[in-house]
């Protein structure tokens, strides 16, 4: 960014001389030939009186006064001062040149450029902004060409919506009716893209879902938080405080998600005259249970495969590496999975059980990018010649995910 800057900086100084130089250069020109036409035409005056003069037409007296006039007005038209006022006339212009031509190239960058491009703590999420993008739109691309994928459906319709884009994720998610007759996670995600997407009776046909979701597996926590939220935008707040009074025991004690999930809970009881609950009620509370409550509810699963071009650098005894970092925070991984090439392909899964610290887990990420990587050396240090992949991002809990070891690091 700061070589742009210094190109940028100097290309505009150089067209600014240029313009200043011509600029000045021209002023100067136009007086030059004024004052030699206006001499040319007075010598010819003064050659005239001069001749009249010389045959006897024009007395002495007469052609004094009419000689003395001529160089008057000769001397005042050939005077400095109209050099002098053109040239700084013109100096006037270059240097208000000078001042706008920065600002203006300026002002135009900010209105269609990319000025935050130059903060430095915003560019490299720009730079990851943009990878994610290609990504998606790559992973989109595949499928257009191979719909039959339901995994790749499911990361595509996920993406979208940690990108925001819920419409889009409502049409991926319209290639999964067969996987989600028996998959609640699946369920409540689709019904968060229909709430989203504000697409006519999407509110009614995710409550359904949610329903649906629910009956299956009554400790989804994400199912009850969106029940609740329907409930509510219903008005139905007795009900909305029921479905997030279940959820609370669900969530960790002091979590963001606890802090909030209890702020509308007691928000949707003052709503039917009901007291407020402190976080104390549900410490010891028991949850809905859940089918495979054990692993966790940030618990990452899914299957793991090697690209057939790399098969020839691969070696069955290489060690391979899957773990997991937050998108946003520190580099060390949040739970890491150790195999060999012999293993691939893999299923696996990664819990808070398999961090390398208790404070850095996949329960205290927002966001987590699930990534593979082959060591011909088993080190756990990345080195040239590795082989690796990477999902998107995805939430803990998520399922489902499919990780390709399609690349060769450089």
């Amino acid at each position: 960014m700061t070589s742009f800057l210094i190109a940028a900086g100097l290309l505009c100084l150089v067209v600014v001389a240029l313009l200043f130089f011509f600029l000045l250069r021209r002023r100067g020109m136009v007086s030059d030939n004024r004052k030699a036409l206006n001499a040319a035409v007075y010598r010819d005056q003064l050659t005239e009186l001069a001749s009249e003069h010389e045959e006897g037409s024009l007395e002495d007296a007469d052609y004094a006064q009419a000689r003395d006039e001529v160089q008057r007005r000769l001397l005042e038209d050939t005077a400095v001062t109209p050099e002098v006022t053109d040239y700084a006339h013109g100096r006037k212009v270059a240097v208000a040149v000078l001042l706008a031509l920065p600002v203006m190239a300026a002002g135009l960058y900010a209105w269609h450029g990319h000025p935050e491009a130059f903060d430095p703590q915003r560019a490299p999420q720009l730079v990851e902004q943009q990878q994610i993008n290609a990504m998606v739109e790559s992973l989109a691309a595949k499928l257009a060409k191979n719909p039959d994928d339901p995994e790749g459906w499911a990361m595509l319709a996920r993406s979208y919506m940690n990108l925001d884009r819920p419409k889009d994720a409502v049409v991926a998610f319209s290639h999964l009716s067969a996987q989600m007759k028996d998959n609640p996670q699946l369920m409540v995600d689709y019904a968060e893209a229909l709430a989203a997407s504000g697409e006519e009776n999407g509110m009614v046909k995710g409550f359904m879902l949610v329903q649906q979701a629910l009956a299956l597996e009554p400790g989804n926590a994400k199912g009850l938080f969106l029940a609740g939220g329907f409930a509510f935008a219903a008005q139905d707040y007795r009900k909305a405080a029921g479905y997030w009074e279940k959820l609370m025991p669900l969530l960790d004690p002091g979590s963001q998600d606890a802090n909030f999930v209890l702020q509308n809970l007691n928000l949707a009881r003052s709503k039917v005259h009901l007291p407020a609950l402190s976080a104390d009620k549900f410490a010891m509370a028991d949850g809905p249970a859940s089918p495979g409550a054990a692993t966790g509810s940030s618990a990452l699963a899914g299957h793991v495969v090697l690209d057939p071009a790399l098969k020839d650098k691969a070696q069955p005894s290489d060690t391979v590496f899957i773990f997991a970092r937050a998108v946003n925070g520190p580099r060390m991984p949040l739970a890491v999975l150790r195999t060999t090439v012999a293993q691939l392909p893999l299923d696996f899964e990664l819990t808070d059980a398999m961090a390398m610290s208790p404070q850095f887990n996949l329960s205290s990420a927002g966001l987590v990018r699930v990534e593979v990587r082959v060591s011909r050396s088993g080190s756990a240090t990345p080195s040239s010649g590795d082989l690796v992949g990477a999902s998107l991002p995805v939430k803990p809990g998520t399922r489902g995910i499919t990780l390709t070891i399609s690349r060769v690091q450089p």
